[in-house]
């Protein structure tokens, strides 16, 4: 035997639990799907932080790294200016010896060329242009002092600019002045 109902009611709550199945379905799916967007955008973000953090971390790094290459750049930059320095001092001192010997030179070429006991040098000028001062007993003696001054080698140019007779003591003594040039 079968058994029908014919019940209004039961079928307008059969009808009725249908669609709230239907809701329940739905809402759940929906859910389902914001879960899994949350999800995604949980897991987007903690990359995110994760990426963040590794930058950050080689920043720092790149950081320190550049610190350190700054501080041999200035250690370089030191190095240059005492390496600079020295090499001034150094050619200097370089510049001095060789002048150093310059007027040494030049009075011992003036001493040997000139006789104490005939001429006698007052004032002595000059680095490469040399300007003499000085008195003689004669004027045969200034001439002889000019030619041993040329035959040193030392001196080029020598020119007699003046010469003249003064009274000292009583003695007649010859005033003059020299102007020679020294080779290099």
């Amino acid at each position: 035997m079968i058994k029908i109902n014919l019940l209004p009611v039961k079928r307008a709550a059969q009808k009725a639990k249908a669609p709230v199945d239907e809701a329940m379905f739905q809402l759940w799916v929906g859910l389902g799907i914001v879960l899994v967007f949350v999800g995604a955008c949980g897991y987007r973000w903690q990359m995110l932080v994760d990426e963040v953090a590794l930058q950050t971390q080689l920043k720092e790094s790149k950081t320190k790294e550049l610190e350190s290459l700054k501080k041999k750049v200035k250690e370089v930059e030191d190095f240059e200016k005492n390496k600079q320095l020295l090499e001034d001092k150094n050619r200097i001192i370089e510049q001095l010896r060789k002048n150093q010997g310059g007027p040494v030179r030049l009075l011992d070429y003036l001493s040997q060329s000139l006789d104490p006991l005939k001429v006698w040098l007052t004032n002595v000028e000059g680095d490469k242009e040399v300007t003499l001062s000085g008195k003689a007993l004669t004027n045969d003696d200034i001439v002889e002092f000019i030619r041993n001054l040329q035959q040193s080698g030392y001196f080029s140019g020598v020119l007699l600019e003046e010469s003249r007779q003064t009274g000292e003591e009583g003695l007649i003594i010859y005033s003059f002045r020299i102007k020679m040039a020294v080779k290099a």
